[in-house]
């Protein structure tokens, strides 16, 4: 423990004890939001401790403060532990989500469902993603969770889908490092990555290097954070969403001085919580490869209600039919051909899943010149025909692949 004293006499002080973790950017930011409002209305005496632990051990002894302000994550039983205290306290980056507390414990904290957004923007802005990865490697804390979900709504709100990788506490690190090569190898690409702090990003990094994909041109990679010793020293330096961790720390220092004077503890997300993305190579995408193939899949789509040759595709790309195919594979993993008819049975599908038209109908807007045939090739790819597909799709049976 060490102690900090503003200039006042001692004998009107208040004695405060501050939990914090100074060794990575977001609790030195912290920090410095909370000395600058202490220093602004000097009424405090600080003790400051970098350990839950150690705060632990001195309030069970009976040495406890007149108030409390953690910057520290907390676990349910830390949290459980600090409620029993029973003194003013100042909970910061913890957002209160079914936690039960006293009257005299407010939560000043970041948004986490703006970070968790922006996230997700920024990489939408920056091209075309076969796939989106988000990556959590603290799972025990509160915060990961909530900037995931944010993550996963916005994407789902404009059409994408989201893998969530969650790391167990006690990974090692090959095991952790195996579980998202995993992951990466089996998406399409490019992927777009959201780690949810910057510490998180360098498994990210690991997995590529050892997967040997390209960052960001075959996976784009965004952390939160701004930690430059992090982001600045990688061979491909890491864009980062940067927090407003110093106003919450200022904010969190004002309002355990309402508390000591007898207000009432509340909730206080940060409005502003993103101060800005810093945008580093990990995301400055170089276009071409992702978007010669962008450019197909879009004419393929276009194209999905009739036949389709892949000449066609590369002729309209102006490419040889080889390089298209070869950028495919590098990107989606799959060939033209495979991406030509996925879509085809897409449309397909969808036509099948409209009342009022026959399945012969159905196979000339699909661009077929029999219901035949049409029917072989739907069999084929999707394991029922066009008949037994509708009404498995219509009673929602399970049995048919959808």
């Amino acid at each position: 423990m060490s102690k900090y004293i503003a200039k006042r006499d001692e004998r009107h002080l208040k004695r405060v004890a501050v939990v914090a973790n100074a060794s990575g950017t977001a609790g030195r930011e912290y920090l410095v939001g909370i000395f600058r409002a202490v220093n602004e209305r000097p009424l405090w005496t600080l003790d400051l401790f970098t350990t839950w632990g150690d705060f632990s051990s001195a309030a069970r002894k009976g040495d406890l403060p007149d108030g409390l302000l953690s910057v520290i994550p907390h676990t349910a039983d830390s949290l459980a532990e600090l409620v029993g205290l029973g003194i003013p306290s100042v909970v910061v980056d913890t957002p209160l989500q079914g936690v039960r507390f006293h009257g005299r414990m407010s939560f000043p904290h970041l948004d986490d469902k703006v970070i968790g957004d922006a996230a997700a923007a920024h990489l939408m802005s920056r091209g075309r993603f076969n796939s989106f990865v988000c990556l959590i490697d603290e799972p025990q804390y509160i915060y990961p969770s909530i900037r995931e979900a944010a993550f996963r709504n916005r994407l789902e709100r404009e059409g994408f889908s989201v893998t969530t990788i969650a790391i167990p506490e006690d990974n090692s690190r090959e095991r952790t490092s195996a579980e998202i090569q995993g992951v990466l190898s089996q998406l399409p690409r490019p992927i777009g990555v959201f780690a949810v702090r910057d510490r998180a990003a360098l498994l990210v990094y690991d997995a590529c290097r050892r997967l040997g994909f390209s960052i960001p041109k075959e996976v784009a990679v965004i952390g939160v954070d701004n930690d430059e010793i992090i982001c600045e020293t990688q061979s491909v330096t890491l864009s980062s969403i940067r927090p407003n961790h110093e106003g919450v720390g200022f904010s969190a220092a004002q309002e355990l001085g309402r508390l000591l004077r007898g207000g009432k503890g509340r909730d206080l997300p940060d409005a502003s919580s993103v101060r800005e993305i810093v945008m580093r190579a990990s995301t400055r995408i170089v276009p071409p490869t992702a978007l010669l193939v962008a450019n197909a899949q879009e004419f393929i789509q276009r194209r999905a209600g009739g036949r389709l040759p892949v000449d066609d595709v590369a002729s309209h790309l102006g490419v040889s039919r080889r390089l298209l195919d070869l950028r495919f594979r590098q990107i989606c993993g799959e060939s033209v051909l495979d991406a030509i008819t996925r879509a085809r049975i897409g449309f397909a599908k969808k036509r099948l899943s409209a009342k009022g038209k026959t399945i012969s109908e159905i196979a000339a807007e699909c661009g077929w010149s029999s219901c035949a045939a049409f029917t072989r090739f739907f069999q084929t790819h999707v394991g029922a025909t066009p008949r037994a597909w509708r009404r498995s799709n219509a009673s929602g049976t399970k049995s048919l692949p959808r």
